[in-house]
């Protein structure tokens, strides 16, 4: 199994109104490219970057191969998220955004690569990715993170539900941090991002 590597940004350390910020995905949708390439070479995910590169893509405006709904609702999510919280870059705003994050996708392995396995052993993933989030917890020691739907129902496992319906991880390893879960923005209705933007935004000044 691999081990996808944790992106942090170039601005992570200093922090979302002085918070340290994670994102988690849940995994990475394949591209057309991707689909024939992990056809003909089932072992070609067996790389470590995905994380860090797709970011890098994305800040860079290098990710017009995305999957179009994929692409277009991360870019929503970063103009719209990077425009409530005040990163006054112009253009450039999506690109800071996600420069000052960490991120992650829980399960290690791509769509494409899950659904090949046809639901089998889906529960043993999870598990072996909870002890990879572990680890990227431990390394980037977020305040705060934000969780796109489904890895929510896992991470919460190692945390305590608040009565807000967030959850809080607290270790010796990496302190406490405040898990809060949204919609995957492919998955938010046209008009549904200002609601998500100001709880967002509510989650990350609380202290």
């Amino acid at each position: 199994m691999v081990k996808q590597e944790l992106f942090i940004g170039n601005h992570y350390y200093n922090g979302i109104y002085g918070k340290k910020v994670m994102v988690v995905g849940h995994q990475k949708h394949a591209t057309d490219k991707e689909r024939v390439l992990y056809k003909d070479n089932p072992m070609a995910y067996n790389v470590s970057t995905d994380n860090t590169d797709m970011l890098k893509e994305l800040i860079s405006g290098e990710c017009m191969e995305w999957e179009p709904r994929d692409r277009k609702a991360w870019l929503q999510f970063g103009k719209m998220l990077s425009r409530n919280l005040n990163f006054n870059l112009g253009t450039e705003q999506s690109s800071k955004l996600f420069d000052s994050i960490a991120f992650c996708n829980y399960l290690q392995i791509p769509d494409i690569a899950l659904d090949n396995r046809q639901g089998k052993d889906e529960d043993c993933l999870y598990v072996y990715s909870e002890n990879i989030f572990k680890e990227y917890l431990e390394e980037a020691k977020p305040d705060k993170i934000i969780v796109w739907g489904e890895p929510y129902k896992y991470i919460k496992k190692i945390g305590t539900e608040l009565d807000d319906g967030n959850c809080r991880i607290v270790s010796p390893l990496y302190g406490k941090i405040d898990v809060l879960k949204i919609n995957h923005p492919c998955r938010v209705e046209r008009g549904g991002y200002d609601e998500m933007i100001k709880r967002i935004k509510a989650f990350i000044q609380k202290n």
